[in-house]
């Protein structure tokens, strides 16, 4: 067998350093005690990146868009035409009767608002190591932050302009109660949120009280097969399900008896997912459009404003912009808004 060279001999002879005796290695505790791993790698990162849940922005999709002016615009003014005069019996040399017109201009003022976008260049790229766009996330950011702001602007407006909400705009009609409601048992429920009890033709009646309504408001102007919109809370939405005694739902009542009727949820138009910015429960039913005129819209100056991008020494940053009229009801009496639903 061959003899064992020593670590000693090794040195001495060859100049080879910092080897341990096969005897040392086993005789010494040269490592700490381990069975593990590090735990990078036994983690798994999804490559997907799971977006946190907001409220929904619906203004625009319910009430419609378009753009007034642009971004040096403060003021807008909307022309309102009235047509009026009388007639009299007709004789060759009479002068009786008269036509005439009469013009207003509604003004709404506009507001405008920014935000910044800002990055470093180490922030993007330990991001970037970690499978994240960081710089995309970061303009996504900003722009559903505009359109956030945007959106509460349409529904509630801005106090201290003349700048209207298409919930609280004061130009609309008073809002009218909802029915009392009746329990199953034929008890009242002391109550009349849609909630109380489960009765489709309950809820039904409220929008017919609703549709009874705009009719008187419109003077004559609106039909069963006018283009409607209805709007109901998100939290109220469910109730479209509730059915009677022969399997006919609410919404399906709705859909047979008023055909050109659209139903739309909106957050902001319940107590509970509006984020505070109501304390009522309500619905609005109008009228999209009178002889061809859209009867709402909400506004924008600007929808988007990219700013310079300026780079500074190790980090890039950007301002976007936006310009909001709010939601401009051109004619408040086509829409009828019931509380406490």
């Amino acid at each position: 067998m061959p003899h064992s060279i020593s670590s000693a001999m090794l040195k001495r002879d060859f100049g080879i350093h910092g080897v341990l005796d096969h005897a040392m290695a086993f005789d010494s505790a040269v490592t700490a005690p381990n069975s593990g791993i590090p735990s990078i790698f036994s983690t798994y990162a999804d490559p997907r990146t799971i977006k946190a849940l907001i409220t929904p922005i619906r203004a625009e999709a319910i009430y419609g868009q378009g753009q007034k002016g642009d971004w040096l615009t403060d003021t807008a003014q909307f022309p309102f035409v009235e047509l009026s005069g009388q007639t009299a019996s007709y004789g060759d040399y009479d002068s009786s009767g008269d036509s005439d017109v009469n013009a207003n201009w509604v003004q709404r003022q506009s507001f405008h608002f920014q935000t910044w976008t800002r990055w470093g260049e180490r922030e993007a790229e330990r991001m970037g190591a970690a499978r994240l766009d960081w710089v995309s996330r970061k303009n996504e950011a900003s722009i559903s932050i505009l359109n956030k702001t945007s959106n509460r602007i349409s529904l509630f407006g801005m106090e201290g302009l003349q700048l209207r909400g298409a919930l609280n705009d004061t130009a609309l009609p008073p809002a009218i109660q909802p029915t009392p409601k009746i329990a199953p048992s034929g008890a009242a429920t002391g109550s009349s949120d849609w909630l109380s009890m489960t009765d489709p033709m309950q809820v039904y009646a409220d929008i017919l009280k609703a549709f009874q309504q705009l009719s008187e408001q419109m003077g004559g102007n609106v039909t069963l097969e006018s283009p409607l919109t209805l709007v109901i809370p998100t939290e109220r939405q469910q109730c479209l399900l509730y059915t009677n005694q022969f399997r006919v739902s609410l919404r399906e009542l709705l859909r047979e008896n008023l055909p050109n009727l659209k139903i739309e949820t909106l957050p902001e138009a319940g107590s509970t997912l509006s984020g505070g910015l109501s304390k009522v429960t309500q619905m609005q039913l109008f009228l999209r459009e009178v002889d061809g005129q859209e009867s709402v819209t909400t506004a924008f100056t600007e929808k988007l404003r990219a700013h310079a991008v300026e780079r500074y020494s190790s980090y890039i940053r950007q301002k976007k912009s936006q310009g909001t009229w709010g939601t401009i009801w051109f004619y408040p009496v086509a829409c009828v808004t019931m509380t406490g639903i």
